[in-house]
């Protein structure tokens, strides 16, 4: 697929990229750099079927934690923005399970999805590189009347290990169609505010976690 190629192309970026700073340049053509800080850079690319997102970050805490924090599926509620529910609905085996989220993002209606998620943790015969890696099962639980069912929800985190394995450098890949009639300001907000979000709230709880078992 070619998002699978963009992603492929900034993870190699990234490699060349100082611990320092952040300084990507536009994954390729279509793609727009929507938002970035010292912390984080996004970009997004219109396509027919939705938005691509690629965000990219780095977080003060080992890849381990990092991958913990993100698969804690169950505990979303605690630290994920405008996560009201959040569930495992089955595990297939340690590495596949089906989870179900709600959120209740601002100006628009509840929305919530079923995933089909695979995890794989980071190994030395991988170089420690984590991921995790997603598509919608929207059959997988019943729709809620007055909660729209999100039906296109594909994506991936994936976590490099930097300072020999004390940091990560986190990309976060998807692509969406968050449904219903939504102002196109409400849907960029996604990239100026929700997705800074999200990656503070992981940031945050792995360097909280990381802490903990220093």
């Amino acid at each position: 697929m070619r998002y699978i190629a963009s992603f492929i192309a900034i993870a190699m970026l990234l490699a060349a990229t100082s611990v320092q700073a952040i300084d990507l340049k536009s994954p390729g053509m279509g793609w727009t750099e929507a938002y970035r800080s010292n912390e984080l850079v996004i970009f997004t690319k219109d396509v027919e079927a939705g938005r691509r997102i690629v965000a990219i970050a780095e977080a003060d805490a080992p890849p381990e934690v990092v991958f913990n924090v993100i698969n804690d599926f169950d505990h979303y509620p605690d630290f994920m923005p405008y996560v009201k529910e959040s569930r495992v609905l089955s595990r297939k085996n340690d590495s596949e399970v089906i989870t179900y989220a709600r959120i209740a993002p601002p100006f628009v209606n509840e929305r919530d999805y079923p995933l089909k998620v695979r995890m794989t943790r980071g190994i030395p015969m991988n170089g420690g590189i984590f991921k995790t890696e997603w598509t919608a099962s929207p059959d997988a639980h019943p729709e809620i009347e007055g909660v729209v069912r999100v039906k296109l929800n594909e994506g991936s985190w994936r976590g490099e290990p930097l300072d020999d394995g004390k940091r990560t450098r986190l990309t976060y890949t998807l692509l969406t169609n968050p449904g219903g009639l939504i102002p196109a300001f409400v849907v960029n907000l996604s990239n100026t505010v929700a997705i800074p979000k999200l990656f503070k709230a992981v940031m945050k709880r792995s360097a909280e976690k990381a802490a903990l078992e220093r």
